[in-house]
C-alpha cells in the first residue's frame, strides 16, 4: 500500500472539515425550518379554530338576543342584555390579560421544548 503525502492528508482533512461544517449548518437550517413550520401550522390551525368559534359565538349571541327579545317583548332590551353580558366578559378578559399571556407563553415554550426533546431522541437513536 502506498503511503500518502502529509500535504495530501491535510487537504483531505480540510475538505472533510469543510463538508462537516456545511452539513452542520444545513442541519441547523433544516431544524429551524421544521420548528418554524410546526409553529406556523399550529398557529394557523388555532386561527381557523378561533374564526369558526367566533362565527358560532356570533350565532349563539344573536339567538340569545332574539330569545330574550321574545321573552321581554322588546327587541332593544333583549339585545341590550346580550350586549351588556358581552361587554362584561370583555372587561373580565381585560383584567385577566397578564395571567392569560403568561399561561399561553408557558404553553408555547413547553411545545417548543417538547419538539426539541423529540429531535434529540431522534438524533440519539
Amino acid at each position: 500500500m502506498e503511503e500518502k503525502k502529509v500535504s495530501t492528508l491535510f487537504e483531505e482533512m480540510r475538505d472533510d472539515i469543510g463538508k462537516y461544517i456545511n452539513s452542520t449548518l444545513e442541519l441547523g437550517k433544516l431544524e429551524a425550518f421544521e420548528k418554524f413550520s410546526l409553529g406556523s401550522s399550529a398557529f394557523l390551525y388555532g386561527l381557523i379554530l378561533a374564526g369558526a368559534g367566533l362565527i358560532a359565538l356570533l350565532f349563539i349571541l344573536v339567538t340569545a338576543g332574539l330569545y330574550l327579545s321574545e321573552l321581554l317583548d322588546s327587541l332593544w332590551l333583549g339585545f341590550g342584555i346580550v350586549a351588556a353580558f358581552t361587554l362584561l366578559v370583555l372587561v373580565i378578559l381585560l383584567f385577566i390579560r397578564k395571567p392569560m399571556q403568561k399561561k399561553y407563553t408557558n404553553v408555547i415554550v413547553r411545545f417548543l421544548m417538547k419538539q426539541d426533546d423529540k429531535d434529540e431522541k431522534t438524533i440519539n437513536k
